[in-house]
C-alpha cells in the first residue's frame, strides 16, 4: 500500500512537471504571436521573461529527473517523492516569479523560494544516492 502511494505521488508529479513544461512553452508561443516576434525577443521584456522561464525549466528539470529515475529503479521511493515534490513546487514558484514583470517590487520572493526548493530537491537526491551507495557497500561487505 505504501509503495502504491509513493509511486502514485512520484508519477503524478512527473505528469504535473510535463503540464508545467507545456504551459511555459505555450506562454512563449502566445507572446510571440501577441507581439509578432518570430525570432529572438526583440528586447520585449514579457517575451524575454517567458523564454527564460522555459529555458530555466529545461536547464534544471532533466538532470534532476535522471537522478530521480535512478533512485526510483532502485526502490528508494521516499527520496524520489520528497525530491520531486520539492522540484515541482520549486519550478512552479520560480516560473511564476520570473513571468511576473513586476517581480522586482516583490523582492524576487517567488524566484528565490523556487530556486531554494530546487536546490533542496538536489540535496535530497544526493542524500538518496549516498544512502544507495552505503546500502550497496554494506551488502557487499556482509557477503564476503
Amino acid at each position: 500500500m505504501e509503495r502504491l502511494l509513493l509511486e502514485s505521488i512520484f508519477l503524478l508529479s512527473i505528469i504535473f512537471l510535463i503540464i508545467l513544461y507545456i504551459k511555459l512553452f505555450r506562454k512563449i508561443v502566445h507572446n510571440r504571436r501577441k507581439y509578432k516576434i518570430s525570432i529572438s525577443s526583440s528586447n520585449n521584456l514579457t517575451l524575454l521573461r517567458s523564454i527564460r522561464a522555459h529555458a530555466n525549466f529545461n536547464e534544471n528539470v532533466p538532470f534532476s529527473l535522471l537522478i530521480l529515475m535512478f533512485l526510483y529503479f532502485h526502490n528508494l521511493l521516499i527520496f524520489c517523492c520528497i525530491s520531486i515534490t520539492m522540484l515541482l513546487v520549486g519550478r512552479f514558484l520560480h516560473s511564476k516569479g520570473i513571468l511576473d514583470v513586476k517581480e522586482k517590487d516583490k523582492n524576487f520572493n517567488l524566484r528565490i523560494k523556487g530556486m531554494r526548493l530546487t536546490i533542496y530537491s538536489y540535496y535530497v537526491s544526493i542524500i538518496g544516492l549516498i544512502y544507495y551507495i552505503c546500502e550497496t557497500m554494506f551488502y557487499y561487505f556482509n557477503s564476503l
